[in-house]
Parts: C-alpha cells; structure tokens; sequence
C-alpha cells in the first residue's frame, strides 16, 4: 500500500456536496466531500458511484461531522489502475490509504455496501486501526461463499457474479443505453425509483474504461478466493450489519457472527432488497447514526 497519499483539498462545509481528488494507493480517487468534524466514509457498491449516499452525506454534515463519497478505483472520475488489479486485497488498501490520506488522526468511520462493503471487511481483517467503528450493509463476507455456491436458489440469484466473468460479458453489458444497468436496479430494489440517480450512474459507467474496470471486481474476487487470499480473520472494531431480507447475502450471514469479537449486532429489514440505504433512507440513516455515536463517540 502506498502509505503517503496527499490530499488536494480544503474541507467543504457548504450544503451540497463538493467533487475534489486525493492520491492514495497509487491512484487518483475522486471523492465527494460535504461537512466538516470527524471523517466518515461512504463507500458505494455496483452499479452505483458515490452520488449514492447523497442524503448521508447531508445528514452527517449537519450532524458535525466531514462525509465523504469516494468514487471507487475504475469508476469515473477516479482512475483506472494500470495493472489492472481489483481484488479485495487492494480494495482493502484501497480504503486504508484513503483514510490515511484525508484524516487527521489516521482514523475514520466507515459504512460500506456490496464492494464497499467488500473493502471494508477487508480493512477490517487486515488494518482495523484505521477504523473507530463500522457499518456494513447486503455484502457477503468469505465465510458464506461455500454455503452461497451449495444452494442453487442463491446461485440463480447471483447469476451476475458468474455472468461478468465470461468472454464477451462486457460487449453484452456496456451497450447504449445500459439496460442492464436499469435491469439490476429493478431486480434488487423494485421499490426504489430514482430517475436522476440512474442517469448518474449511468453516466460513470459510460465513461471510457468504467464499465470493463467494474466487471474486473468479479475476476479479482473469484481469483483472490481460488489464492486463499480471503481475509476470514477475527474482528474486534464495533460493527454493524444490516442486510434487507430480499437481498441473497442476508440468507447465510449469521455464519459471520462468530468472527465478530467487538461489539457487533445484526439487523435484517424485511420488504428491503439491495441498497438499503436508498429504499429506507431515513430509518437505516439512523441507524448508521446511532451505531456511529454510541460507539465511535468524539
């Protein structure tokens, strides 16, 4: 990891969120910054970018607290990696030199989901100095993979993970229009209808390169298991999990629990499928909240 990352930025304390850029990790991130107090990240998932946590990004700032938005390697604007490496490892590094880079103290409060998610109990296995406290939403740790690929109803229900990795997946998935895009979102939250925040992510993943470095993730996460490279280690930061009832990581999730040594509670929202966040905004953004001020208090 590259430990010196450099901020390029002042801290933005106005009422919108403000689009700035950190090196960490060898790469130029973009990130969205509104707030300013203690740092806490939000870390996006696929397909989505950043703009996904706009509302968090407003409460938190009016809470006193700096939120920030990263843009996650390959996804537009942040750069594509030239070696082409996605896999949990670097994802972990990923957010450990992002902290580093726009912290004052070395630490931060993270929420993650789906990749972010990934990155996060990454960091948590690997760097859990980095992180006061965490919340982690719909993302499945490595020790429920074996028990996913055993059941053939939660197979279907991941068909994608096996899908992007196939020849040709890309030419299938980045055509005009990315009805894929709008496919997935329908699948996993057919409650959540957000017009301006598709055309968003749309829009990140029709810039040159995003959607074939987003697909890469699957590859790096599937080459990282047949390594042996999957942190399944003991976890001692305070961490919540929230899963929706309808998402396939909530069905073997209670397999994590055990690994959980610190403060750790699990909730799963019924009639909630996979960005939780989105589809109860205001209850599991209080949720994050509380988590946040009752065990990473300033």
């Amino acid at each position: 990891m590259n430990a010196r990352a450099t901020a390029a930025a002042k801290p933005n304390t106005g009422s919108e969120p403000v689009l700035k850029h950190v090196h960490a990790n060898g790469l130029r991130f973009a990130y969205l910054e509104q707030g300013s107090g203690p740092l806490v990240m939000f870390m996006h998932g696929f397909p989505d970018n950043a703009w996904s946590y706009r509302k968090q990004l407003q409460v938190f700032a009016d809470a006193g607290y700096r939120a920030v938005s990263p843009f996650l390697r390959g996804y537009a604007p942040t750069e594509i990696p030239a070696d082409g490496v996605f896999d949990p490892i670097v994802l972990g590094q990923d957010l450990e030199a992002l902290i580093a880079a726009l912290s004052d103290d070395g630490q931060a409060r993270v929420v993650g989901m789906d990749w972010g998610g990934t990155s996060t109990f990454q960091a948590l296995a690997t760097a859990p100095s980095a992180i006061k406290a965490a919340v982690v939403m719909n993302t499945a740790h490595p020790i429920t993979f074996s028990s996913i690929r055993r059941d053939p109803d939660l197979v279907r229900s991941v068909f994608h993970v096996y899908f992007f990795q196939m020849p040709g997946a890309e030419s299938a998935v980045n055509i005009e229009g990315l009805p894929f895009v709008d496919y997935l979102w329908k699948l996993w939250s057919p409650t959540f209808d957000d017009v301006e925040h598709l055309r968003s992510i749309k829009q990140t993943l029709s810039s040159p390169g995003t959607m074939a470095a987003a697909l890469k993730y699957y590859g790096g996460l599937t080459d990282a298991g047949h390594a042996g490279r999957l942190p399944i280690n003991e976890m001692h930061t305070p961490t919540l999990t929230i899963y929706g009832s309808n998402d396939p990581t909530a069905r073997y999730s209670l397999k994590e629990e055990p690994l959980f040594k610190g403060p750790h509670q699990r909730i799963v929202l019924p009639d909630v499928g996979h960005f939780p966040h989105l589809e109860r905004e205001a209850e599991v953004t209080g949720l994050i909240m509380d988590w946040f001020r009752t065990h990473a208090p300033d």
